[in-house]
């Protein structure tokens, strides 16, 4: 069995950096809102934990990789989106309350992981089987353009 490409480790990785992040920055957000006292951190404990488990665990996954960009990557990927959420967590909650913005960026996220199954398999050697990466990037390109149109048209 051949090793894995970093490429499609990576994206593979990327998206539960993002979720934990995201759990971990609306942890801090809820927990600074509510003054740092014990009862807000008691009361935000379930996405600090869950935060910290989802996204910290692919890392130390992907630390063991040999190169070593690939865990700068990720680090930058889990901070940034723990800072970002953190601290535009009510812009990105207004921002997701639009149609087509779910969409959009479910079908982005599907239409990565097709490309990452196609970088792979066409590394693997298949010719034959980066069709099943190829569909999987196409349908999430095409998801991704109809959450673009909801988006476009209600503007």
């Amino acid at each position: 069995m051949e090793e894995m490409s970093t490429s499609f480790v990576l994206a593979f990785l990327l998206p539960f950096h993002i979720g934990g992040g995201a759990a971990l920055g609306v942890a801090l957000r809820r927990t600074f809102q509510d003054g740092l006292s014990l009862s807000g951190c008691t009361s935000n404990a379930f996405f600090f934990v869950w935060g910290a488990l989802f996204g910290g665990i692919p890392l130390l996954i992907g630390s063991a990789f040999e190169s070593s960009w690939i865990v700068v990557v990720q680090v930058i990927a889990f901070g940034g989106t723990i800072i970002l959420v953190a601290v535009f967590y009510d812009w990105l909650r207004d921002l997701y309350r639009q149609p087509g913005m779910f969409v959009a960026s479910f079908g982005f996220v599907f239409f990565i992981v097709g490309a990452a199954l196609t970088s792979f398999i066409l590394t693997s050697g298949d010719s034959e089987g980066f069709w099943i990466g190829l569909i999987f990037a196409g349908v999430g390109g095409l998801i991704t353009l109809v959450g673009v149109g909801l988006l476009l048209r209600d503007t």
